[in-house]
C-alpha cells in the first residue's frame, strides 16, 4: 500500500553513474519521476491509502490495481456488516487491467444484496516493467536537463518517440463524475 520503490542502484545503472556524488540528487529526481508517472496513469495519491467499495452487485470491477484484499463483507438483515470468508470470493484479472471481485453464487451471494470490499491498491512486490521503464525515461530526462529552460542557439526540446507517454497511456485510469 505504499508508493512504488525503485532502488538507487537500478537508477544509477540506468543513468550509467558509477560515483556517489549525485546520490542525493538521483534519489530526489527518481522520487519526482515516480510521482509524475503515477500522476500520468491516474494513481497519484491512490497507493497511500485504504479503499472501500460498497455495491449491490455480486460481481464488480475495482478501479485501481489491487495489492491486497483486506476484507469483504455483506450487510445482514439487521444492518450489520458480516465478514465473507476468502473461500466465497475470487479476484480475477491482472494489475494492468481492471480487476474483478466475484462472489460465489453457490454460497448464496447474488446481486441485490449489499456488499462492501476494503482493499489496498498497488503493484505488489514486483513493479511492472513498463512502469520502471517510464520512470527511468523521466529520470534520464531530469538528470540530463537540470533546468526547466534550455538556453542556446538552435536548441529545441523534442519528445522521444515511443517514450514516457507511449508507456503510460495504456495504463491510464479515467474517472468520470
Amino acid at each position: 500500500m505504499a508508493k512504488p520503490v525503485i532502488p538507487l542502484t537500478a537508477a544509477k545503472s540506468h543513468l550509467r553513474v558509477e560515483h556517489d556524488f549525485d546520490d542525493e540528487l538521483i534519489e530526489l529526481l527518481l522520487d519526482a519521476a515516480i510521482d509524475r508517472t503515477l500522476q500520468e496513469i491516474g494513481l497519484a495519491g491512490v497507493l497511500e491509502r485504504e479503499h472501500e467499495t460498497a455495491t449491490p452487485l455480486a460481481e464488480f470491477a475495482l478501479m485501481y490495481p489491487v495489492e491486497s484484499i483486506i476484507r469483504v463483507e455483506k450487510k445482514d438483515a439487521a444492518g450489520a456488516w458480516q465478514p465473507i470468508p476468502e473461500s466465497e470470493y475470487t479476484l480475477s484479472g491482472t494489475r494492468d487491467e481492471l480487476q474483478r471481485i466475484e462472489l460465489s453464487h453457490l454460497a448464496g451471494h447474488v446481486s441485490g444484496s449489499c456488499y462492501k470490499v476494503t482493499w489496498n491498491a498497488g503493484f505488489g512486490e514486483k513493479l511492472p516493467a513498463w512502469f520502471k521503464v517510464a520512470c527511468f525515461f523521466l529520470l534520464g530526462h531530469y538528470y540530463e536537463n537540470r533546468s526547466s529552460v534550455l538556453i542556446g542557439q538552435g536548441v529545441s526540446a523534442v519528445e522521444v518517440p515511443m517514450g514516457f507517454l507511449h508507456l503510460c497511456k495504456p495504463h491510464r485510469r479515467w474517472f468520470f463524475a
